[in-house]
């Protein structure tokens, strides 16, 4: 009876440090670094339909809409053939998100690297929703950025 006990115990004990008992923001924080992973690979394969996927219905991100982000999407693509996406951190605010991220795009004739939400912040805005995060924007129509961009 013993020997049931103790071999009972050690296979429980077992069972508990294997499982994953991540917080809802720790999985949050996961889910979002793969959605960057996700769209960083759709861009260097091309595959726009992907990325827009990923995008929410209801995208507003100064002033532009779905529309503009697809525009802006089709012109770094033309512009680069690879994105590397480096999160540096999450915000996180419920069903909200902002990601901090650096982005480096680079093509055989050159490279740009963006620190974002700072300059565009186009893919830093997020929303969980029932099929998980998308790209949101900033839900605003005009841009409070004291600076002009530099691109």
């Amino acid at each position: 009876m013993n020997r049931f006990l103790i071999i009972f115990l050690v296979a429980v004990m077992l069972f508990i440090s294997g499982c994953d008992f991540d917080d809802a923001d720790t999985l949050y924080r996961k889910e979002i670094r793969n959605l960057m992973y996700e769209i960083a690979l759709d861009f260097s394969l091309g595959n726009t339909v992907g990325i827009m996927d990923k995008v929410h219905w209801n995208y507003l991100h100064n002033g532009d809409i779905s529309y503009h982000f697809n525009q802006e999407l089709i012109n770094r693509m033309g512009r680069f053939s690879l994105l590397d996406i480096d999160v540096i951190y999450i915000e996180l605010n419920g069903d909200y998100a902002l990601v901090h991220t650096i982005d480096r795009y680079s093509s055989s004739i050159e490279n740009a690297s963006y620190n974002e939400p700072e300059t565009k912040g186009w893919m830093s805005y997020l929303k969980y929703e029932r099929d998980g995060w998308m790209i949101y924007g900033n839900q605003q129509w005009i841009s409070f950025r004291t600076q002009p961009e530099s691109e």
